[in-house]
């Protein structure tokens, strides 16, 4: 062999270990590259599980919530153990990227909040049975932003990790294109390498495919419990219907019916038999009130608001016009102070002003004198409003049970009420952005106080009152 062909061998041996050199760099950086793009697909599924599983443990929740059945519970309980699992692996999956740690971090809060309430529905549920639990269903507004803020979260997350996707795959295809263009670039002598680069390519493009089918098998299975997910929605939403609803045909057939019997066969029956009867109606109506009352309350939790700016001075003078046939016969003075106008729907803020002062006539019913005030305070800044009584009172250490569905502090023979009147207060202040709180001494009176803020808002800061038991889930009717 020659010199020549020698340095032409030198040359070509040169150029196929450059070109062997820089194509088998090219394979391993877009190697590399690609697995970047599946860890951020991997990132983008996690983020879209947590969301997914934490809409099962809420259908799990409601649904136990609205049947007792632990089957529910089971459900549960997997979204449950299935986010916390996604929790955990999440920050591992974002420790290359600070921003996401962080995010991450924010998420968390999140999730845990929204899994606390969950939890507090489960036990809300255990402890006071079915109509707890198909309240607290009904109060699903709170849920809903708490789901809003995580779903705001996982979005920015998902878009920041869509925007890195987007410059992984460039990179990748940048790799893919310079490695194809040291070998169309080579001389013959190339061949070899060429025929192997070939066979890398063919063989990441089969790990490629593979990948990618696999991905569209999971997103497939998330679509299947998507839909299943829906369907035990729609199918909660129909029990709740039917709960809601369809009680009242019975009842009218109990009531008329035992009506019927009472009139046409009465006189054939002993005393005792008519007094039964008498009670199957009597129960039958106040049932029929019983799930009336229910029912308002839950079409406040769907109504929207119609808001106005309206002078709540007016707003108490007309209600206590409209109360004047319940006080007649007794002495009351009514004290009602300069109240504020406020953005809020008229409707609904003169329900929770009927409901309030109808109550302090009732509970000073066995006052000679009564005393009924209305007024307005201010507390760091934010309006105060209060209806003071000076009537029967109730204990603070039982105030837990204020403005919970049919939860009374005194016995139907003293004081009548169905036990839904200050859920529905709740509901409507709530809807308004403010909250609602009492203090009480027995046979001192009791004083309700509550502000107003953002409509569907309740972020705020509670005043400071001179007592400060804030009562926050209860109710005195």
């Amino acid at each position: 062999m020659t010199s020549s062909s020698k340095a032409i061998a030198a040359c070509a041996l040169i150029i196929l270990l450059c070109i062997g050199t820089l194509s088998f760099w090219g394979t391993v950086q877009d190697a590399k590259d690609r697995e970047w793009v599946t860890h951020t697909l991997l990132v983008v599924e996690k983020l879209q599980a947590v969301r997914i599983d934490i809409t099962q443990a809420e259908t799990g929740q409601r649904g136990y919530m609205l049947t007792g059945q632990d089957r529910y519970l089971e459900l549960y309980g997997a979204g449950l153990n299935q986010v916390r699992q996604d929790m955990k692996e999440l920050p591992d999956l974002t420790l290359d990227n600070p921003g996401e740690q962080e995010a991450t971090r924010r998420l968390e809060p999140l999730v845990a909040a929204r899994l606390a309430e969950l939890a507090d529905g489960i036990e809300v549920r255990k402890r006071s049975g079915l109509l707890a639990g198909v309240e607290a269903v009904a109060k699903g507004n709170i849920g809903e932003r708490s789901m809003h803020q995580i779903a705001i979260q996982i979005g920015e997350m998902r878009q920041t990790e869509a925007q890195l996707l987007g410059k992984r795959l460039e990179t990748a295809a940048a790799s893919t294109r310079k490695m194809k263009a040291v070998i169309v670039c080579g001389n013959a002598l190339a061949v070899l390498i060429l025929l192997a680069a070939g066979f890398v390519i063919h063989w990441e493009t089969g790990r490629r495919g593979l990948a990618e089918q696999d991905l569209k098998q999971a997103n497939e299975r998330l679509e299947r419990r998507t839909a299943e997910l829906s369907e035990t929605n729609i199918e909660l939403e129909s029990f709740a219907y039917s709960v809601a609803h369809d009680l009242r045909a019975p009842l009218r057939h109990i009531a008329g019916y035992s009506n019927v019997v009472l009139q046409d066969y009465g006189p054939k029956l002993d005393g005792e038999g008519r007094r039964y009867l008498e009670k199957i109606g009597d129960g039958a109506q106040k049932m029929g009130r019983l799930v009336d009352e229910l029912l308002n309350l839950s079409r406040i939790g769907r109504q929207e608001l119609s808001l106005h700016d309206t002078s709540l001075d007016k707003l108490v003078r007309h209600v206590v016009e409209d109360l004047a046939p319940e006080c007649s016969g007794r002495e009351i003075e009514w004290r009602i102070g300069g109240l504020s106008s406020a953005e809020c729907d008229p409707v609904l803020m003169k329900q929770v002003f009927v409901n309030l002062l109808s109550n302090a006539v009732k509970y000073t019913r066995k006052r000679e004198r009564a005393v009924i005030e209305v007024g307005e305070t201010m507390q760091n800044g934010v309006p105060v409003i209060f209806a003071r009584d000076n009537g029967v009172g109730f204990e603070m250490q039982y105030a837990g049970k204020l403005f919970g569905v049919f939860q009374r502090l005194h016995k139907a023979p003293d004081f009548e009420g169905t036990g839904v009147g200050l859920a529905i207060v709740q509901r409507i202040i709530r809807k308004h952005g403010g909250r609602i709180w009492a203090e009480a001494e027995i046979n001192k009176g009791a004083t309700f106080f509550f502000t107003l803020g953002s409509p569907e808002n309740n972020t705020g800061t509670k005043p400071e009152l001179a007592i400060r038991n804030e009562v926050m889930h209860a109710g005195q009717n």
